[in-house]
């Protein structure tokens, strides 16, 4: 989080509107849940790349690393769709099949051409997130949000929330460090035993941490709202135009 954080205020669109860097992300990611083809999948995801790539200092290994955890979720996700099990005989078009007693396990073209266009539609919808939270920060992020009237409470929750994880990331490193020098995990029963007080230190900090914070919060004047300052988040014309055009250019390939 602290290198997505640091690319964030360290991109080449920091200086052009924050609004207009989340409209356009938002509006390839309603184009992407839209459509239906790879190739707009294709475009969305190339598009995305390259405006983050080269708007950014980000590399292009990390922007990849950064992929990895998505889509490990996403191949553990589709193994269900590709993978059937059952007692019946496989279907026509199966193109693998293996006999496992009474039950067969087969994979059919249907399963694997759907499982190809979900990986697709799901790159793709991420990149539009990559894009959004790698060249915007995340206070300019709860600016829209409150710019749209989104709940207070939200946005306020969103802000603490946010604090709070660096701030626990830092305990846990720090004490995390502190048993790496005492041989806190040498062994199998060293890790478990030291991961276990690690988490368990770290709650309780947390615990008295947020307590120290809120009452700090309140000596100056907090009234369950954190003021921001938001501005009018309505685009002109010629940004709806260009929106516009962007999200029929991508929708092109599923009306051929």
């Amino acid at each position: 989080m602290r290198e997505i954080d640091h690319y964030a205020y360290i991109s080449g669109l920091k200086d052009q509107s924050f609004q207009w860097r989340i409209r356009f992300g938002v509006t390839a990611l309603v184009a992407c849940i839209c459509s239906k083809s790879i190739i707009s999948f294709a475009v969305i995801f190339l598009t995305m790349f390259s405006a983050t790539i080269f708007k950014t200092e980000i590399r292009c290994a990390d922007y990849f690393r950064f992929m990895i955890l998505p889509l490990c979720f996403l191949l553990l996700g589709v193994t269900g769709i590709i993978v059937n099990i059952s007692r019946l005989p496989p279907p026509l078009d199966c193109v693998f099949s293996w006999e496992i007693g009474n039950y067969s396990l087969f994979v059919t073209k249907n399963g694997l051409s759907l499982a190809c266009r979900l990986i697709c539609k799901s790159l793709s919808a991420v990149s539009c997130f990559y894009f959004i939270i790698l060249t915007t920060p995340f206070k300019e992020i709860l600016c829209f949000l409150q710019g749209l009237r989104c709940p207070a409470i939200l946005v306020t929750l969103a802000i603490l929330i946010y604090q709070f994880i660096f701030l626990l990331m830092e305990i846990a490193v720090i004490k995390m460090k502190s048993q790496l020098c005492r041989g806190g995990y040498c062994s199998i029963k060293g890790v478990i035993r030291s991961f276990g007080m690690l988490w368990g230190s770290v709650f309780i900090q947390s615990c008295l941490k947020s307590e120290w914070v809120y009452k700090s919060m309140l000596m100056r004047g907090y009234n369950g709202q954190i003021p921001l300052t938001s501005e009018n988040i309505c685009p002109d014309k010629k940004e709806i135009v260009r929106l516009l055009l962007f999200f029929i250019l991508i929708m092109i390939p599923n009306w051929l």
